[in-house]
């Protein structure tokens, strides 16, 4: 079973992680035209709510593979009909 502690290493692990992800993205992917004001920020603020990226991951997986279920029993359907 996971301690508090553990729970709170965790949790600031994925943030240090997911901070310094969204920054190096931010270098690679920055509106040269028009950049966002507070980088760092922004970063951070991403950092925090990893699990909330962590969640919609999981659910843009889930929605791949109901898609590609759906189009496979569409064809098969339409096959032996």
């Amino acid at each position: 079973m996971l301690t508090v502690d553990t729970m709170i290493v965790i949790y600031l692990s994925g943030w240090a992680l997911t901070s310094v992800g969204a920054y190096a993205a931010r270098k690679c992917l920055v509106d040269r035209i028009a950049p966002a004001p507070h980088p760092c920020f922004v970063s951070v603020v991403a950092g925090a709510m990893w699990p909330l990226l962590v969640v919609g991951l999981i659910e843009l997986g889930a929605v791949v593979v109901a898609t590609k279920t759906q189009r496979r029993s569409t064809f098969y359907s339409e096959l032996y009909a």
